[in-house]
């Protein structure tokens, strides 16, 4: 069938930062929300304008999401609800914006608020793992709550039969009884984070996910079909009203998809790289969210097309953002290759290799069918063939994008280069930027010369001169090389210890931001690991077997790294994670110093156990566990940042874990250093991805309950890796510049004077860094 061309109708500025919500309300009114703390009401005037009539305000933070309650006993002329990162619920008078409800209830971020379908109730959903039922109409009750989830829920609707459905980061939908509350089933089937779900029809309903696809089910759970055409998260779903089993989706892929009798029938680029959400309009208008704090309209009737001009302007733009997506490495598409979750996936051949994408790096893995496990081969190094256009760095245009490792086991650093610079000197450059040791010139100068094809003779008479010795190359000493980070058993940042809080020396100029390597808690007593281990032994319990002498000393010696092992000595580990929580502590602490073996890091985090292991380390930083196993859990997974395998599960469970971080409270100074080398951890990863500033939101609640030196130097370094590489930037400056106490925080201590403190030291240096970069 023909499917009639959409296209921009009008765009509503106002907001300062992303719009992670739209809705509609009555007589064709649109309303947005906010992570500039407000919300707003937009008013059609005229063919295609909106005016903006009403702006609400009365959170402390975001707005994370926003509909209409139609109008109900208690508030005969409806209200506009909001919820936000303040983990309230607000309820405006839709006319003046005037505050006529205020909701607690929720112990995290309120992400979703939607209308019930009897007159004055209201569904919420939260980042507590909750959703609620709340009459209005009797606003002292108690809200009903449906508790059950193991993750954040998204979304939550009342379906056409009365029963409540409930999306949630677990990667599962529950159905809950509108009687009582109660759990009816659980569907699975989605392989990550659920966002969204709407109704589709009597008997229907629909959900899309961060697994890129939208699945059709029955009000009794029955998935009837899957649906594909996004290429990234799918963050919001709404019906269409005006065509037939129609609806509209947008995600991480900066487009809107628009569906009819399950196929894609167009596709609306904008150039963003986060639409956050879309809506419908009754006369058939598309709106959405952005994440470039715009609200837009587009329209499929040529009377409410936008001006030429604008169209034009438009299209530009988007043709920019599209070209960005499309920038090569190594002759291959950033925007079309994979993330690090493929790797999940057992090879079919030996030998068998695939690209992949991370960050903005591109590496090569091989299938070992010996090994069941894929091997990195290394980087695909590159950047646009001659006479085939530049690539962007940091805002500006380069001939090349070198990918450089300079250490095992780091993120390798960017090395950008126009071939009418001086190699020698942009090597120069490069050392001085990256703190590198002055020895590496040479090896980095080649290392230009030789991958930009800059001559076909040796280095040695490539005709460059080294500028800075007035010699043709210059020739490091042998020997250790001085600067080199220290081992992953030290202090990433000092040398001292892996997680000790004493004085260290601490050199003057000393960049600490960005970070670009993991880090590891390294240090142990297995002497007293084994005698706890031994004591425990006999607590058990029914249906555990008490380990014999021997099996406790096997899997005490994998805690050493270099240990050999067998898979019963893994069988009894496992076991022993099955301990009751009060004796499980030395087994945790096991756990951490064995994964980092690479053997057993791929054993812990497989396709087949790790999910479930996740899951039960999640469920040890719940806020009613033993500070001992929240700490513990906590450096298990900052360890399993040692390898591929343990890494990906983190990365693919980033939105429970940072959940999980913000819900701790009191703790003690170990557990903080947990707290935010785990986070770090998480920074060094994804610094550079679209969903960074979720990072920053998470470090900005962190950071009040952080009393240890170590712990709040940690966090700092974590927030300005992120603040230093996001490519959401601009939110993050946003972000810490409107959190008065942190950025008042950071101004007093980057004038501090250090004295002989290495803390102190330590703390100001990082904080001036920050300042600089705001």
């Amino acid at each position: 069938m023909a499917v009639p061309d959409y296209k921009l109708s009008a765009v509503l500025c106002g907001h300062s930062l992303d719009v992670r919500c739209v809705a509609t309300t009555k007589e064709f009114c649109i309303l947005s929300a906010s992570r500039d703390r407000t919300a707003k009401l937009w008013h059609p005037e005229g063919v295609k304008d909106y005016v903006n009539v009403v702006t609400y305000k009365g959170h402390r933070n975001f707005v994370s999401c926003i509909c209409w309650l139609p109008p109900c006993e208690a508030f005969s002329d409806g209200l506009v609800v909001t919820g936000g990162n303040d983990n309230i619920i607000l309820g405006y008078n839709l006319q003046d914006g005037t505050i006529q409800v205020t909701l607690e209830g929720h112990e995290n971020t309120v992400c979703c608020v939607q209308s019930g379908r009897d007159s004055g109730v209201l569904l919420s959903s939260s980042w507590d793992n909750t959703a609620k039922v709340w009459n209005l109409n009797m606003q002292r009750s108690t809200p009903k709550t449906l508790k059950g989830h193991q993750a954040a829920v998204w979304s939550v609707i009342e379906l056409c039969d009365g029963t409540y459905a409930t999306a949630s980061a677990d990667k599962t939908i529950k159905l809950w009884k509108k009687e009582d509350g109660s759990l009816i089933s659980t569907l699975t089937g989605h392989t990550d984070c659920v966002r969204g779900i709407v109704v589709a029809g009597l008997e229907t309903f629909l959900s899309c996910s961060n697994d890129a696809s939208i699945k059709l089910w029955t009000n009794k759970g029955q998935c009837l079909n899957t649906f594909y055409g996004h290429s990234n998260y799918i963050y919001s779903i709404s019906l269409n009203p005006g065509v037939e089993q129609g609806f509209a989706t947008c995600g991480e892929d900066g487009s809107v998809r628009l569906w009819a009798g399950g196929d894609c029938v167009r596709d609306i680029r904008l150039p963003v790289q986060s639409v956050w959400s879309v809506t419908c309009l009754e006369n058939g208008d598309i709106v959405t969210g952005s994440s470039d704090g715009l609200v837009r309209v587009f329209t499929k009737d040529p009377a409410r097309f936008a001006d030429e001009p604008t169209l034009k302007a438009f299209e530009e733009e988007v043709q920019k953002m599209q070209a960005a997506q499309q920038q090569e490495i190594g002759g291959f598409k950033l925007s079309e290759l994979p993330g690090p979750e493929v790797l999940l996936e057992p090879g079919k051949t030996d030998g068998q290799t695939k690209l992949v994408r991370r960050g903005t790096n591109v590496k090569c893995y091989s299938w070992s069918a010996a090994e069941s496990t894929w091997n990195e081969i290394g980087d695909v190094m590159g950047a646009n063939p001659p006479g085939e256009g530049k690539t962007m760095y940091q805002g500006k245009e380069y001939d090349f994008v070198f990918s450089v490792d300079i250490k095992d086991g780091a993120p390798p650093i960017k090395l950008p280069f126009n071939k009418t610079e001086d190699p020698w000197v942009a090597a120069q450059a490069f050392i001085h930027k990256n703190d590198l040791p002055q020895v590496y010139l040479e090896q980095v100068a080649n290392f230009i010369i030789t991958n930009a094809k800059l001559d076909s003779q040796p280095a040695s008479s490539n005709g460059f001169a080294d500028p800075f010795t007035g010699e043709c190359r210059y020739v490091p000493s042998s020997g250790s090389v001085p600067g080199l980070p220290p081992p992953s058993a030290a202090d990433p940042f000092t040398g001292g210890g892996a997680y000790m809080t004493s004085a260290a020396a601490v050199p003057d100029g000393n960049k600490f931001i960005p970070h670009d390597s993991y880090i590891r808690f390294d240090q142990a007593n297995l002497r007293a690991i084994h005698d706890k281990l031994k004591e425990f032994n006999s607590k058990a319990g029914d249906g555990l077997r008490a380990m014999t002498e021997e099996e406790l000393e096997a899997v005490v010696k994998l805690c050493e790294l270099n240990n050999t092992f067998n898979n019963e000595t893994i069988s009894f580990l496992k076991k022993m994670l099955q301990w009751p929580k009060e004796i499980l502590f030395p087994v945790l602490d096991v756990t951490r110093l064995a994964v980092r073996n690479k053997e057993i890091n791929g054993l812990m985090f497989d396709t087949a156990y790790g999910p479930t292991f996740i899951k039960f380390l999640l469920s040890c930083l719940t806020p009613d566990n033993l500070p001992a196993n929240q700490m513990l859990a906590m450096r298990v997974l900052v360890n399993a940042f040692a390898d591929l395998p343990g890494e990906m599960l983190v990365l693919a469970a980033r939105e429970s874990v940072m959940h999980s971080l913000i819900c701790l409270t009191q703790l003690n100074n170990n557990a903080q250093v947990a707290a935010t080398s785990l986070a770090l951890n998480l920074c060094v990863a994804l610094a550079q991805q679209p969903d960074s500033a979720e990072l920053a939101d998470c470090l900005l609640q962190l950071f009040p309950k952080l009393t240890d030196a170590e712990a709040y130097f940690r966090g700092l370094v974590a927030l300005g890796t992120l603040l230093a590489e996001s490519p959401n930037k601009l939110q993050i400056q946003s972000k810490i510049v409107s959190n008065t106490l942190i950025h008042n925080r950071l101004k007093k201590d980057s004038i501090l004077s250090p004295k002989d403190d290495a803390n102190l030291a330590k703390i100001v240096s990082c904080c001036k860094q920050i300042i600089r970069l705001l």
